[in-house]
């Protein structure tokens, strides 16, 4: 049966599918499951999950161990604004290690440059192609990026994820106008967006392949153990395991060898701060 063209079913949750796991993320946008359609009733039965391939997870709260937002995705697309909000390079540095524990490719799109000029755009850009992300900029007033990312998505499945206010909803009503999604406007109180997606939707895609539009997020903890952080700062291996003490943290430790790619710039300080920041966060 081709998914995007499948008659949709409401269906319900076994109580005794996570029986014994009560803090499971139950069910997640893009779970393939198996169902039970009893045309006697007015909603089906999902029997089992199936395993999921790739996630996009983040660690809600104290005793909740994960909380799975996307499942099955193969695409993770960052978006960040230079301005109107201004660039967080720490929340697009957290979104980085989520994909690189669930799994996903990630894809950073620069939105709104029209706001922005090439000394503020070209730094960032280098920045992340430099650590093998791709980048892509982006205006929906000047039409800018939106064929690129068009091809990009096509036949895959697509999450779209940034902080609030940073045009998500904006560059999903460029590319598909026929959906009609809500475009909200930046807080002018407080510089920060306003959320105009309050749960993330997955949509077929014209061109094949299927898209989730995601809530804005402010802040984002991936779901990572510390001591695991630095596999995920894919230009800290390269050093990983020189450093004189094992087990460590790169943050207090004398003789350590990433504190001196540091200081050599072989690794930017901007990156350095990002990880000591969400290191101290886990």
């Amino acid at each position: 049966m081709d998914v995007g063209e499948a008659e949709p079913h409401l269906c319900r949750i076994r109580g005794s599918l996570f029986k014994g796991n009560p803090h499971q993320n139950k069910i997640a946008v893009g779970d393939e499951v198996e169902i039970d359609l009893n045309v006697a009733e007015d909603a089906g039965w999902i029997l089992s999950l199936l395993p999921r391939r790739t996630k996009l997870a983040r660690r809600p709260a104290i005793g909740v161990p994960e909380q799975v937002l996307v499942s099955n995705a193969e695409i993770l697309l960052i978006v960040a604004s230079l301005r109107d909000p201004a660039f967080r390079e720490g929340l697009v540095d957290r979104f980085l290690v989520a994909a690189s524990c669930g799994g996903l490719e990630p894809l950073l799109i620069l939105s709104k440059a029209d706001l922005s000029t090439c000394a503020e755009i070209t730094p960032i850009q280098e920045l992340y192609s430099s650590l093998g992300c791709t980048v892509l900029v982006t205006s929906v007033p000047e039409s800018r990026g939106l064929d690129s990312l068009r091809e990009l998505m096509r036949d895959r499945i697509s999450v779209l994820s940034g902080h609030s206010g940073v045009g998500k909803s904006s560059l999903i009503a460029a590319l598909f106008p026929d959906w009609g999604i809500r475009i909200g406007q930046v807080s002018k109180k407080s510089g920060k967006g306003r959320h105009t997606t309050i749960m993330a939707e997955m949509f077929p895609l014209p061109q094949g392949g299927f898209i989730v539009d995601t809530p804005g997020i402010r802040e984002f903890a991936p779901l990572v153990k510390p001591e695991e952080l630095d596999k995920h700062f894919i230009e800290f291996n390269p050093f990983l395991g020189q450093c004189r003490f094992k087990g460590c943290s790169h943050r207090h430790e004398p003789q350590c060898v990433i504190k001196e790619a540091v200081s050599a710039e072989k690794i930017t300080e901007q990156r350095y701060r990002s990880y000591c920041s969400l290191y101290d966060s886990l």
